[in-house]
C-alpha cells in the first residue's frame, strides 16, 4: 500500500520501475499441505503476489504449488515473489547462500523482491514481533548494517533478485541505512492497519520514494503451528533454527470483531475483512 497506483489500483510502482501487485498472499503460519493448497487457491482466483520467508519454514510447499501452475498458462513473469532473510549475527556473511536456499526451495531462478526481515539480529522473536535483545546488541547490528546491505546489493548485481528492501524498520533505522545505501530500498514492509497506523513512518518512506507494504493487515491468529506441524521438506541454511511463533502485543486482539469495524462493514454492506483491506489503499 501507500505508493503510486497502477491501472484500476491493481499494482504499485516501485522505485526500480517494477510493478508490485497491490494485494498479495502472506504465507506466515501456513504449513505443509495447507500452505500448498492456500497458494494454489490464491493463484486460481487471481493473486499474482506471494510473500514468503525462509524463516516461515514452508518455501518448499510454496514452490510445489507454483510448479503445478507453471505447467498451465501462468508464466514466471506473471508473478511477483517476495522472500526475506533473517539477519542473525552469524548469517550476515551468508546472505548470498541464504537467497540461493530460498530459490532452490521455491524452484525459481530469481526473486522479484528480497527483504531484510528485521533490523534486530541476534535473538529470535516471532515473525512479526521483534526479538528481545539488549541495546548493545542492537548497536552492534547497526555497525554491521552497512556490510549486510552491501551483500544485499550484490544480490541485485548477480541477478538473483530484482529488488531489495527491508521489513519492520522504523524511521531512525531507515535513516541509518540511507546514509550509505547505493541501492535505495524499494520496499519497507511493516505492520500497518487502522490500529497501528505509523503515519510518520509512511510519510518518511514516501518522501524517499520507498514503497510501504502492509503486513498482517487483518491481525494475527491466536495460535500458530509448531515447527513439527509444518510438514515442510525444504532445505535449511546450516544453523537456521525452527521456531515456534507466539504473540504478545495487545494491539493484536480480535480486531475484526471490534464494533467500529463491524459497523462500517454493515453500513457499506461489506465484510470486516474487506473494510480492513480497503484501509490499506
Amino acid at each position: 500500500m501507500k505508493g503510486k497506483f497502477g491501472s484500476s489500483g491493481t499494482y504499485f510502482l516501485l522505485n526500480t520501475g517494477a510493478k508490485i501487485p497491490a494485494i498479495g498472499l502472506g504465507t506466515w503460519q501456513s504449513g505443509g499441505d495447507f500452505c500448498a493448497e492456500a497458494v494454489k487457491t490464491a493463484l486460481s482466483v487471481g493473486y499474482h503476489h506471494i510473500d514468503c520467508a525462509h524463516l516461515y519454514g514452508n518455501e518448499a510447499e510454496v514452490g510445489e504449488a507454483l510448479s503445478e501452475f507453471f505447467k498451465g498458462s501462468i508464466k514466471r513473469e506473471d508473478l511477483f515473489l517476495t522472500s526475506k532473510i533473517y539477519c542473525t549475527m552469524n548469517s550476515i556473511n551468508k546472505i548470498e547462500n541464504s537467497v540461493r536456499v530460498s530459490l532452490k526451495n521455491l524452484g525459481m531462478s530469481y526473486l522479484d523482491l528480497y527483504l531484510m526481515h528485521w533490523p534486530e539480529s541476534s535473538a529470535f522473536g516471532d515473525a512479526t514481533d521483534p526479538p528481545a535483545n539488549s541495546g548493545s546488541e542492537y548497536r552492534q547490528f547497526l555497525s554491521k548494517l552497512k556490510t549486510a546491505w552491501k551483500a544485499m546489493e550484490r544480490l541485485v548485481e548477480l541477478g538473483l533478485v530484482r529488488a531489495i528492501g527491508v521489513s519492520n524498520f522504523n524511521i531512525q533505522q531507515m535513516k541509518e541505512l540511507l546514509k550509505f545505501a547505493k541501492i535505495v530500498p524499494a520496499v519497507n514492509q511493516v505492520e500497518l492497519h487502522p490500529f497501528w497506523r505509523q503515519d510518520e513512518l509512511v510519510k518518511f518512506c514516501q518522501s524517499k520514494f520507498i514503497h510501504v507494504s502492509a503486513h498482517t493487515p487483518l491481525g494475527v491468529p491466536t495460535s500458530a503451528p509448531k515447527p513439527s506441524e509444518s510438514g515442510s521438506s525444504e532445505e535449511d541454511e546450516p544453523g537456521t533454527p525452527r521456531i515456534s511463533f507466539s504473540r504478545s502485543r495487545s494491539v493484536h486482539g480480535p480486531m475484526l470483531k471490534l464494533s467500529v469495524v463491524a459497523e462500517i462493514a454493515d453500513r457499506h454492506k461489506k465484510t470486516p475483512e474487506q473494510v480492513r483491506l480497503a484501509y490499506s489503499f
